[in-house]
């Protein structure tokens, strides 16, 4: 079987996971977590996404640390730019979408200088993350982690080149995105410990694009890992 990718992990926060047919994409979501993810990462000589997530500045005050999260950053070489984005879920009063959007701007300020595509967090706002790349004229490749937005949104993603990444959690909205979006957009991922408990539960995924598109399920973990090879640029 071919060795899937899980486009999507906080492994640190995986306990004791040993890697065998699933190549973990570990990334971070907060200056603590890039550290961590950078160190395991590097030991491990998996791929990884470093960013600075919405739901990490909400209850920052004060954001003057931004500029050295993103030169460590900037040091560390990552393979994306990830996970930031907008989140509405948890961002309930104006400062605190303003934090979010400070952070997000800098966040693709920062990929485009490094030339280094986008892992998207958006929940509840997948209307303005897209907005703010428009805006920003944003000019390398995104991906919607978790995606879990409209059709129409999902569609303008893939116009753009973009991917959707597929969790193995199942809801009618996603079910209707798998459908009608080419697999050569789609990947597949775990959110692991949050939604898979490991990286392994990644099989779930592709199972589940292979039901709705009615597939065989290795032409789907093909594609997939073909796609999240590419867009994290590792062989």
């Amino acid at each position: 079987m071919v060795m899937l990718v899980d486009a999507h992990c906080h492994l640190p926060e995986v306990r004791n996971y040993k890697i065998k047919d699933v190549i973990p994409v570990s990334t971070g979501y907060s200056h603590s977590s890039n550290r961590k993810t950078v160190e395991l990462a590097k030991k491990l000589g998996i791929p990884f996404s470093l960013g600075i997530a919405p739901q990490s500045v909400i209850r920052i005050k004060d954001l003057s640390e931004l500029d050295t999260w993103i030169e460590y950053i900037k040091e560390q070489k990552p393979n994306a730019i990830g996970e930031v984005g907008l989140d509405y879920h948890w961002a309930k009063e104006k400062h605190e979408i303003e934090r979010e959007e400070i952070t997000f701007y800098r966040m693709i300020e920062l990929a485009e200088e490094m030339k280094l595509p986008l892992v998207i967090h958006s929940r509840k706002a997948s209307g303005d993350v897209i907005d703010s790349l428009k805006m920003k004229n944003f000019p390398n490749r995104i991906m919607f982690h978790f995606f879990s937005g409209s059709l129409s949104e999902a569609k303008w993603i893939a116009g753009q080149g973009g991917l959707i990444s597929v969790t193995p959690l199942h809801s009618k909205d996603r079910r209707t995105a798998i459908k009608e979006i080419p697999l050569e957009n789609l990947v597949v991922e775990t959110d692991a410990p949050y939604v898979g408990r490991t990286p392994d539960a990644v099989k779930e995924s592709v199972g589940y694009i292979a039901e709705v598109k009615e597939l065989d399920f290795n032409i789907v973990a093909e594609q997939t890992t073909k796609n999240a090879k590419k867009f994290f640029n590792f062989r």
